[in-house]
């Protein structure tokens, strides 16, 4: 099939799948509508993703390249379309469980969006077809997706010309969609994947040969021997370690930020809740120039980037505790979009930083790493503050505050103990 045909495809199966105007009111409906509690909601519906994310993981990071990416696509798909017949049809708390089961399986299996269309760009086809820009189109369709979407909810929901029931039938329509368009994807055959694993590591050998004569086993084998080469790459780099330590901190919180941050709006009268559409559709549109301009920054960011971490991650741990304290649903909107555009310009710096020293085909293994990292460290916090404290909301965002307050700490004392190595260093060249 031509390439941008296949571009296409993925990137309109990569809108469509986006696109769940539901998820700015899903808190709403469940305790409105469903009449579910918050602490319900807090203690035993909402970890339920975390933990199903963490078990999905290293699964899905596995068999998408041994099933060859399109199954792994499939299940994304069906996952989703599971979640909103359970949204249109559920009515018990169970049911809301095994939801949020399914949504935890879709993110898992979101390597293979990405992954897909790597493989389908062959590397002599680069020049005609960057590659380059083929993942700015698959990345900006997920926006685009989800910014029409969360307009659209608001619109709906904002003028009330219709009820959160609407918005979830409207979503199950598109992923019913998504499952279509998933199914007809082009195959990945292995021999391509095969060649282009070849391809990545500089094979001097006659490609053409060797992939006639190998099997789907010898595929597995360069596999599996490239994950253990890549494994031992990434983490002999100090540099790079640092960084992935950066990343899954943030990535913990992140995560439990934004599976919570309905609930704290929940804490005010529904009337005040009718913004969160658009909330929510700000944040692309503002994370995007930020993300262009965070690029085009000429500044050391192996020498600046453990105090610009710091510095982000106290003004971060401001804007929580500011949320946990304020009972106007403004002051929590701006402060939950300010706080995801530190976070979207933390993770540029950081991925800018690693290209530096990262070979580009790393880069999946070890964002599958520190994902995994972060969804162990989300499970243990969700397991001492939710489970065990069974902390309010409100609480809640108290200690979430404070962890950002220990990461900025933890990043000002390795800017420290840097700079004091470099100052030693230079005044023992200066005596000598």
């Amino acid at each position: 099939m031509d390439q941008w045909k296949v571009l296409f495809l993925i990137c309109l199966y990569g809108a469509v799948k986006e696109f769940r105007p539901t998820e700015p009111y899903m808190y709403e409906y469940q305790h409105n509508v469903l009449n579910m509690s918050e602490h319900t909601l807090n203690s035993k519906v909402y970890p339920i993703w975390t933990y199903s994310y963490l078990v999905a993981l290293i699964p899905s990071f596995l068999l998408t390249d041994v099933l060859l990416y399109k199954p792994i696509l499939i299940i994304e798909a069906l996952s989703y379309f599971s979640c909103w017949c359970i949204f249109v049809f559920g009515r018990s708390v169970w049911s809301m469980q095994l939801l949020e089961m399914f949504y935890g399986w879709a993110t898992a299996t979101e390597i293979a969006y990405f992954s897909y269309i790597y493989v389908m760009v062959p590397r002599s086809e680069y020049k005609s077809f960057p590659f380059s820009r083929a993942t700015a189109f698959t990345r900006a369709a997920l926006l685009v997706g989800r910014f029409l979407s969360y307009a659209l909810a608001q619109l709906l929901i904002g003028l009330s010309w219709a009820d959160y029931m609407t918005l979830n039938i409207i979503s199950l329509v598109t992923m019913t969609l998504a499952v279509l368009l998933a199914a007809v994807l082009p195959m990945v055959k292995w021999r391509k994947a095969y060649q282009k694993k070849l391809e990545d590591n500089n094979s001097q050998n006659d490609l053409e040969s060797l992939v006639n004569d190998a099997s789907y086993k010898d595929y597995l084998k360069l596999f599996f021997m490239e994950l253990h080469q890549n494994l031992y790459a990434i983490y002999r780099n100090p540099l790079i370690l640092k960084w992935s330590v950066w990343s899954a901190l943030s990535s913990c919180i992140f995560y439990q930020i934004v599976n919570y941050t309905q609930t704290l709006w929940g804490t005010l009268p529904e009337e005040q809740n009718k913004y969160n559409g658009i909330t929510e559709a700000l944040v692309p549109l503002m994370g995007i120039p930020a993300d262009l301009i965070t690029r085009q920054l000429n500044v050391n960011w192996n020498k600046w980037g453990d105090v610009f971490l710091a510095i982000g991650s106290i003004i971060q741990a401001g804007l929580l505790f500011w949320m946990s304290q304020s009972h106007q649903i403004v002051i929590m909107y701006i402060c939950y979009i300010i706080y995801r555009v530190i976070y979207q310009l933390s993770t540029t710096i950081a991925q800018s930083t690693l290209a530096l020293s990262l070979d580009s085909r790393l880069f999946g293994l070890l964002f599958g790493i520190n994902t995994f990292v972060a969804l162990a460290l989300q499970s243990i916090l969700t397991a001492i503050v939710i489970d065990a404290e069974k902390l309010e909301i409100r609480a809640q965002y108290v200690v979430y505050s404070a962890y950002h307050l220990a990461v900025a700490v933890l990043f000002f004392v390795i800017f420290s103990i840097w700079a004091t190595r470099k100052l030693i260093k230079s005044r023992s060249q200066t005596d000598a």
